[in-house]
């Protein structure tokens, strides 16, 4: 981390251009999922929708999971694993996964705050799709949207691999 000590604003947008001020930021909420067979496409959650167990389900669950099985994963084994959001976690989510995915992790076994478990949380996403689409500013969403799909397509199928096999060799030697 790189820290100034400056007397002036002017000073700051000359030393360090990538600071950005605002008082009400865009955002948005993505799905993204990996596994040793590549990533998925980015799959961008509606703006201003609360993204409660019915939305999930329905938008996210049913749209985009459920069709892996025979899409991304032409009908092979694969386990669905989520963070601990209350959407996830909640019963009706659970029963949902039972009736539809193959496997998946559930709530009660999942640990709260451990991104050391996805590959996504831990290298993929915070490593590389995040700087990657965010080395510049975006004036706009459509422009975070479009860098973040251009950077997701970009990550090579061996840092994927790599991100994937090092979960595997971290987890059987019981570091997460």
């Amino acid at each position: 981390m790189l820290r100034f000590m400056l007397k002036t604003s002017r000073e700051v947008k000359e030393k360090v251009p990538r600071v950005q001020r605002s008082h009400h930021p865009s955002y948005v909420m993505v799905l993204w999922g990996a596994s040793h067979q590549g990533v998925i496409s980015l799959h961008f959650c509606e703006k201003s929708v609360k993204t409660g167990a019915p939305v999930y389900q329905e938008d996210v669950l049913q749209g985009v999971v459920k069709p892996l099985n025979m899409t991304f994963f032409s009908g092979q084994k694969w386990v669905f694993q989520q963070d601990s959001a209350s959407a996830h976690k909640a019963k009706t989510t659970q029963e949902w996964l039972r009736r539809n995915v193959p496997a998946f992790i559930r709530a009660e076994d999942w640990p709260s705050g451990s991104p050391d478990l996805s590959p996504l949380d831990y290298k993929l996403f915070w490593a590389v799709l995040e700087d990657t689409a965010c080395r510049k500013h975006h004036n706009n969403l459509d422009s975070l949207k479009r860098s973040l799909v251009k950077a997701a397509a970009e990550i090579p199928l061996g840092t994927v691999h790599a991100c994937c096999d090092s979960r595997v060799a971290r987890e059987s030697q019981g570091l997460c």
